[in-house]
């Protein structure tokens, strides 16, 4: 810690270089633009302004260090308006920051040379003085920046989420669809998968980390309840692929797209797919992998009444012979109406099998060794287990969604 002896020799070279502030702020412009390709090639900053934020900032500074030992706050006033300007003008951090560090150069030379080799030993100890003082501005240049930068992002993020809506709802204009597509950061013309998943299962930031980490460009939002997610991808295959790497993750696809136009349509797709999903199992499903269930799940009301007219009787037996029955027709019409398979698969003999199926008949009406009752079975079972109407039977089957 700097001695109050130190600080006083510093504070009042500090107070002599005040009036010297424009001839070092045109040092300190110079030395930026010839030390930093950026402020020079990419035309962040004009000359001008360049020129007059380093006046202020040096001002300020020299002020600060000629008030030492310092009493009360810290003016930083212009640095905090400097980082908050260089952030809306899209100044890396980086650059910024060395600018500062230049300028505490230049105000460490100009110390030096104020001082005429007066008090060697105490400029020696004033280096920490000096150099705290700058920190102190940078700290809070950065500070500001970041700030900006985040009010930014969020900005930002909004305007993204307001355009991914616009798109989902078909009202963004047809000339301005594939502006709306590069908008949201998705390659031009590339075709797309639209996801919508249950936002407790998996998050926005999850989601675009599993597509990142493989290559695909992804927009998030939280939309009605629903985290809907629009992917450049060339299948919904690849998507899901993905997306199942999450742990419990609910999620429904759409089939691919070919430009954002579609995505109206394959938000609907998407969101059935998701509804297919029965008893809020964790699954990720694309829309083609059981376009029945999908169907089903378009419509609850007769999703159900068809679930009563054929379950009812079968769901009303107590819990282990309801189960039993509705677990070997799943299993006979898996295995394509083979008794044998059936019965090696339960484990349980043929004629187990057939009394069951007889006795599925004699509730139901419907025969499952006939083909057009077998279909109507099939549809009913899925209707049911869609509905939550009986626990779904964990076979082999449920990934692929047959019955």
């Amino acid at each position: 810690m700097p001695s109050t002896a130190v600080e006083e020799a510093v504070a009042s070279l500090a107070a002599a270089l005040e009036p010297r502030a424009s001839e070092l702020a045109e040092r300190l412009a110079r030395t930026i633009w010839a030390d930093d390709d950026g402020y020079r090639l990419r035309g962040w900053v004009s000359a001008e302004e360049l020129l007059l934020a380093c006046q202020e900032n040096l001002e300020e500074v020299l002020r600060d260090l000629a008030r030492l030992p310092r009493g009360g706050a810290v003016a930083r006033s212009t640095a905090l308006s400097t980082g908050r300007q260089r952030a809306l003008q899209g100044v890396p951090l980086e650059n910024l920051l060395h600018a500062y560090r230049l300028g505490g150069r230049i105000i460490w030379e100009a110390l030096l040379e104020e001082s005429r080799g007066r008090w060697p030993e105490l400029l020696a100890q004033g280096a920490v003085a000096v150099w705290e003082g700058i920190d102190l501005y940078s700290s809070a240049v950065a500070d500001a920046y970041r700030r900006a930068e985040a009010e930014i992002r969020g900005r930002d993020q909004a305007r993204r989420h307001d355009l991914l809506h616009s798109m989902l709802i078909g009202t963004v204009p047809a000339g301005e669809l594939d502006l709306a597509q590069e908008s949201l950061g998705l390659p031009a013309g590339s075709p797309l998968v639209l996801v919508v998943a249950d936002p407790l299962s998996i998050s926005a930031p999850e989601a675009w980390s599993l597509m990142r980490a493989v290559g695909l460009a992804s927009e998030w939002a939280l939309l009605q309840g629903h985290l809907v997610g629009l992917v450049a991808a060339h299948a919904s295959r690849q998507v899901a692929d993905h997306l199942r790497r999450a742990h419990g993750a609910r999620a429904g696809l759409s089939p691919r797209f070919s430009g954002p136009g579609g995505a109206p349509r394959a938000y609907r797709q998407a969101e059935l797919a998701l509804r297919s999903i029965p008893g809020g199992a964790p699954r990720v499903v694309e829309l083609d992998e059981d376009l029945p269930l999908v169907i089903l799940a378009a419509s609850p009301e007769l999703s159900e009444r068809l679930a009563r007219r054929w379950m009812a009787p079968v769901l009303a037996l107590p819990e282990g012979e309801g189960r039993s029955l509705l677990r070997t027709v799943r299993a006979y019409l898996h295995h394509d109406g083979s008794v044998a398979a059936t019965a090696t698969f339960l484990p349980c003999h043929r004629n187990t099998v057939r009394n069951r199926l007889r006795r599925m008949e004699q509730l139901t009406g419907l025969d499952p060794q006939a083909p057009r009752h077998g279909a109507d079975l099939a549809l009913a079972l899925r209707a049911s287990r869609l509905l939550g109407l009986e626990e779904p039977w964990p076979g082999p089957d449920e990934r692929r969604g047959t019955a």
